[in-house]
């Protein structure tokens, strides 16, 4: 739910879906059997987790298995052909309890002790898997949503792109659409990454006399097709928002009229056919006072059109009432591919780092095909350029999604420089999925943030001065879980190698509320 100047728009997080794809698989949605993915958790054989296509090509999510002890194929049988994509109880491509997704969730552990898995264990890319990062037992993480019928993963990776409510609210158009998208490629985002440029609120005027959507005519005179055929001509993907209830936010909170501005509830099938037939790639589902049972609805309905959807959801209703993946009554991992974890972000440090807080306990429940959303990017919106970097190393750092919310079209050359970091973004998009985790606090308000990455006995590594003064931080190999001996490291923002450490790394005078950021590599 987002707060702003319009009267108090509330609009956030709730994008996109799990669709299945025109892949074959069986006709039905069960999503295999509790524990298809292997009963007696060990990596698949290779062609274990059953043909190809099979496990639920119309919805299935693998929700029977939830991640816990070893149900579902607690190592995964991801196939290392592939086949596990959508292997016994994999769904669409999932398979139960973090079994092989599309042969790349290959040792997903998924709890039961919440071993991550050794590299390639049962899948050709060795994702460590949901079962959670460095050891982590994987609480409900497994039959993650979005797998399409093919096998293939939607938001395999944390999504990219952009947003408009933050800089924009209610102020959107077709040709700040077009002009946005048109920047995307210029500026070098989206050889960077970026893909998603995302309608938030305020595009619809009510529904027609067969009860189907409407756009905003002013707003949109060409129509959201034309609008998506223009993006797509671009290499690049749409989204747009909707609530689970009869308004939007706007229509709740920013004073526009309930018939125009509407909302999904009642209208979930015809609303998803809607999206597809437009060529809407990434839906935004805004809970808005609604139920959050109707969550669920709209995920099948999405999943019912064969189309690949992202599907991203804010849970929340406000500060007193959010639901984070450790205390929401839904199972977030099976219901969507991202979820808002904390209340609206702002263009301030502690709005930033509260939710760096808030995410920083939820690493569990990460991975291919499910992410925890901290929220939209500030970055370019009033934080300092040192803020900026933090902000954006931090999100790469916990694998969330990294959509800007920025005015693309004039940002300063600053801004491009972080926004683009292709070595920082590869944290982000690492394929191994894990998020990062705070591992230790040498002193009050002195952090280090490791991620383990793929590769073997590597990490990303944030040493973070939440002070108020420059200081050193000293981190030791071993606090990092990589072997005893020597490790190379570099630093991600001067993009230099910095040598090859015994057993420790100082980062000297790190200005306050700065960040730096290494790949630490244990020498072979």
């Amino acid at each position: 739910m987002r707060t702003r100047a319009l009267g108090a728009a509330l609009i956030y997080s709730v994008a996109a879906a799990a669709c299945n794809g025109a892949g074959g698989g069986g006709a039905t949605s069960t999503g295999g059997e509790p524990g298809g993915g292997g009963a007696t958790s060990t990596g698949g054989e290779p062609g274990g987790g059953g043909a190809k296509g099979t496990g639920g090509a119309a919805g299935s999510i693998g929700v029977t298995a939830t991640g816990g002890s070893g149900g579902g194929g607690a190592a995964g049988r991801g196939g290392v052909s592939g086949v596990g994509g959508a292997g016994a109880a994999g769904v669409s491509g999932h398979s139960g309890a973090g079994g092989g997704a599309a042969g790349a969730a290959g040792a997903h552990l998924g709890g039961a002790g919440g071993a991550a898995g050794a590299p390639s264990s049962g899948g050709t890319s060795g994702h460590a898997g949901s079962g959670g990062p460095a050891g982590h037992g994987g609480a409900g993480v497994g039959g993650a949503a979005g797998v399409g019928g093919s096998g293939a993963i939607v938001a395999a990776s944390p999504p990219m792109g952009w947003n408009t409510w933050n800089t924009f609210e209610c102020n959107i158009s077709e040709s700040l659409i077009e002009a946005t998208a048109d920047a995307m490629v210029s500026s070098g985002m989206q050889a960077a990454g970026y893909q998603y440029v995302n309608l938030d609120d305020c595009w619809m005027n009510g529904r027609d006399a067969s009860g189907a959507l409407r756009w905003d005519t002013t707003k949109f005179p060409s129509g959201i097709p034309a609008l998506a055929s223009y993006v797509h001509g671009k290499g690049l993907k749409l989204g747009i928002y909707e609530t689970p209830n009869t308004e939007t936010c706007v229509g709740i909170y920013g004073g526009i009229g309930a018939a125009v501005a509407v909302g999904s509830l009642g209208h979930e099938t015809k609303d998803a056919q809607t999206f597809a037939s437009w060529g809407i790639d990434y839906l935004k589902y805004d809970l808005c006072k609604g139920q959050r049972s109707d969550f669920a609805t709209m995920r099948d309905a999405l999943r019912a059109t064969g189309r690949a959807i992202v599907y991203s959801i804010n849970p929340g209703n406000g500060v007193g009432d959010l639901c984070p993946p450790n205390s929401c009554s839904l199972n977030l991992v099976s219901l969507a591919n991202l979820w808002r974890i904390g209340f609206d972000i702002n263009a301030s440090w502690a709005s930033v780092t509260s939710l760096i807080d808030q995410d920083g306990t939820l690493s569990a429940y990460a991975g291919p095909g499910h992410w925890n959303d901290p929220d939209i990017l500030e970055v370019g919106k009033g934080l300092t350029a040192t803020e900026d970097q933090s902000h954006f190393s931090m999100w790469a750092m916990l694998a969330a999604p990294l959509l800007a919310g920025n005015d693309l079209r004039s940002m300063s050359s600053a801004t491009r420089a972080v926004l683009t970091n292709s070595e920082v973004i590869a944290l982000d998009q690492d394929l191994l999925g894990q998020q990062g985790r705070l591992v230790a606090t040498p002193a009050t308000n002195l952090q280090i943030w490791s991620k383990p990455l793929s590769g073997g006995d590597v990490r990303g590594v944030a040493l973070f001065n939440r002070t108020g003064a420059a200081a050193s931080i000293t981190v030791a190999w071993s606090t990092l879980g990589l072997p005893a001996g020597s490790a190379g490291v570099r630093d991600l923002w001067s993009h230099t190698d910095l040598g090859t450490f015994a057993a420790s790394y100082t980062a000297s005078a790190i200005p306050s509320h700065g960040v730096v950021v290494l790949k630490v590599s244990s020498a072979p």
